[in-house]
């Protein structure tokens, strides 16, 4: 029943999944200090520079979403005052990234530069909503250079992290080791559940006691429900943990096959539940291993971002993006 189960908006993959990872555009020349959004070493962060990265992430998420997504409540802040935080958290570690680069000798050849300029624009072409999103850009003063340096960056970090993976054990014999020694990790419990939906407690106390005298719950639910399951006897199909809003979840996973909970108040009304089937499977090496392998990556990636950080002394000022 897709109106009890959880609404889960991940909204900052979209600014982790951007084609583009954003250039700094530090500056060592002197820049008032109400005009630094952030100093890393002898480098600042100009607000210039920060609200102009900010402004193209923000014409990005508008295209999917539309403006109204900004004023969201995040729990205390809204959803753009958190994306500000993140930009200019982003900017300062690929800040450090660079002057880690820098010290390793490691570069990045104009070619590999054009070359992804050259995809992405190709990638753009014959596309009507592409193409006004990039003459939107270019008005905004992101043009061809903004973009080629965003690319250089993005092929820093890139290097960065490969750097990092090359020096990890990831064959398939130290993954399956993994595997073994965590194989609870990678089992899933699902239950297969009906219910009746209704709108008081009295009404839900009513129906129980029909249930408890014999009555049939399917075609109690056909009559009484508000639910749209109703139209299949109240069957909600197999669901995991989670899935649901917590009071229904809770009780659902707690039954025993062919159980019939009390009345469970929840946000939607009162609900009967009938606990249906369950069941427990074991997810195979070949479909996890991904998820391993990017457990080992993904940590070992932020270790050695946060050592490159520490070395590097790095002061934000907030107060300077409002």
């Amino acid at each position: 029943m897709k109106s009890i189960r959880t609404k889960r908006k991940t909204f900052f993959v979209i600014l982790l999944s951007l084609t583009l990872i954003f250039a700094l555009g530090c500056t060592k020349e002197k820049v008032n200090e109400k005009d630094i959004v952030a100093k890393v070493g002898d480098e600042v962060i100009s607000k210039d520079v920060y609200n102009k990265k900010l402004t193209f992430i923000k014409k990005t998420v508008e295209s999917q979403y539309g403006d109204k997504i900004w004023s969201m409540d995040m729990g205390g802040k809204t959803y753009l005052q958190i994306v500000q935080e993140k930009v200019l958290d982003q900017m300062i570690d690929e800040q450090a990234i660079m002057e880690y680069m820098k010290k390793e000798k490691i570069k990045v050849d104009e070619k590999e530069v054009e070359d992804q300029y050259k995809a992405y624009m190709d990638s753009m072409k014959g596309q009507e909503a592409a193409e006004k999103f990039l003459k939107e850009l270019n008005e905004l003063g992101i043009d061809e250079t903004f973009l080629k340096e965003q690319m250089k960056t993005d092929l820093y970090v890139s290097k960065f992290q490969e750097n990092i993976v090359k020096g990890l054990d990831l064959t398939d014999e130290t993954l399956k080791k993994y595997y073994d020694e965590h194989i609870k990790e990678y089992k899933t419990e699902q239950v297969k559940a009906s219910h009746i939906l209704v709108e008081t407690e009295e009404k839900a106390k009513e129906l129980l006691k029909k249930v408890k005298n014999g009555d049939d719950f399917a075609e109690l639910a056909k009559e009484n429900s508000t639910c749209p399951s109703k139209e299949k006897g109240g069957d909600l199909g197999y669901f995991q943990r989670g899935q649901m809003v917590p009071e229904f979840d809770q009780v659902a996973f707690s039954l025993k096959v062919g159980e019939v909970s009390d009345v469970v108040k929840t946000q939607f009304g009162y609900h009967i539940i009938k606990l249906m089937d369950k069941k427990e499977e074991t997810l195979k090496f070949e479909e996890v291993r991904g998820q391993i392998e990017r457990g080992i990556i993904e940590p070992a990636i932020m270790e050695k971002m946060d050592e490159v950080k520490k070395s590097i002394k790095v002061e934000k000022f907030l107060e300077n993006i409002k």
